[in-house]
């Protein structure tokens, strides 16, 4: 029997609103939201930030997910970790 789209969807919200995981959103216009989902209907997700509770339009979200540590990658002018900076030109002790 095939899982109804609406369900995935159900499931995987349900999850995000149990587990009090802090999730992004991120928005068609490329806006990313940091929250915990606290609950959501047909139309809209409810995100607790920060600066308070968002209801935001399912029509204006892109992606729901769960938020991780993303490194940033190394490069020759800004090294991965601090002990490996160098200090800037000038401002040598």
């Amino acid at each position: 029997m095939p899982t109804d789209a609406n369900d995935i969807q159900a499931d995987f919200l349900n999850a995000l609103v149990r587990e009090r995981k802090v999730v992004w959103v991120f928005l068609v216009n490329g806006i990313k939201l940091t929250g915990q989902l606290m609950s959501f209907d047909k139309y809209v997700l409810a995100l607790q930030s920060p600066t308070g509770i968002q209801l935001v339009f399912k029509s204006a979200v892109s992606t729901v997910c769960e938020s991780h540590f993303v490194e940033k990658p190394r490069t020759r002018d800004r090294p991965a970790t601090p002990h490996e900076r160098q200090p800037a030109r000038g401002h040598e002790r």
